[in-house]
């Protein structure tokens, strides 16, 4: 498929479902190809993220995936770990109700994560939290719908192997202790 064909977001899925390898995006109207590779601090950090996470919230009520899309109103990014309902359907690439979208800075993505993402996540109704870990220090930016229902400004940041992030959103709290996120990587 030629990348400056503008497409919805049904071809994208029927692009997707033919293929075996690579990482794709859809980006308003387009499909983007994301680097395939990332390093071994990257993925590491994700895993753990994934693990903390999955150990702390009810798995009859929430899913751990870190390999599905989150659509928003204008793309359908893939974050490197989401929390989302269960009752989500078994055979869809996406959801469309995330509690937490977690994505660990590359330096390839880094102003994705930080200038483009947060503008798409935040607008979410269902998100509760965005979170942007760093993939070789102990440091977490971290966006949190407040009481008011309102997300902040900017993201609060939290850094050092003595840091607890708590994320709580509706019907989830979790505890991230950067040690065990980042042990033997910072």
């Amino acid at each position: 498929m030629n990348a400056f064909v503008k497409v919805d977001k049904e071809t994208f899925y029927r692009f997707m479902a033919t293929r075996r390898e690579g990482r794709y995006e859809y980006v308003r109207g387009r499909i983007v190809q994301q680097m395939t590779s990332r390093t071994r601090d990257h993925g590491q950090a994700a895993r753990r993220i994934a693990r903390v996470i999955e150990d702390q919230v009810d798995q009859s009520r929430l899913t751990v995936p870190t390999d599905r899309g989150v659509e928003t109103a204008e793309t359908i990014r893939y974050p490197d770990v989401s929390l989302e309902p269960a009752d989500e359907p078994g055979e869809s690439l996406a959801t469309r109700r995330p509690a937490l979208v977690v994505e660990v800075l590359s330096p390839s993505t880094t102003s994705a994560e930080l200038d483009q993402k947060p503008d798409e996540y935040l607008a979410m109704a269902s998100l509760d939290a965005y979170l942007v870990a760093s993939q070789n220090e102990p440091s977490i930016m971290l966006w949190m719908r407040g009481a008011n229902g309102e997300f902040p400004p900017g993201p609060q940041e939290i850094g050092g192997l003595d840091a607890v992030v708590e994320v709580k959103g509706r019907g989830f709290m979790v505890n991230l202790s950067l040690a065990r996120i980042y042990e033997g990587i910072a």
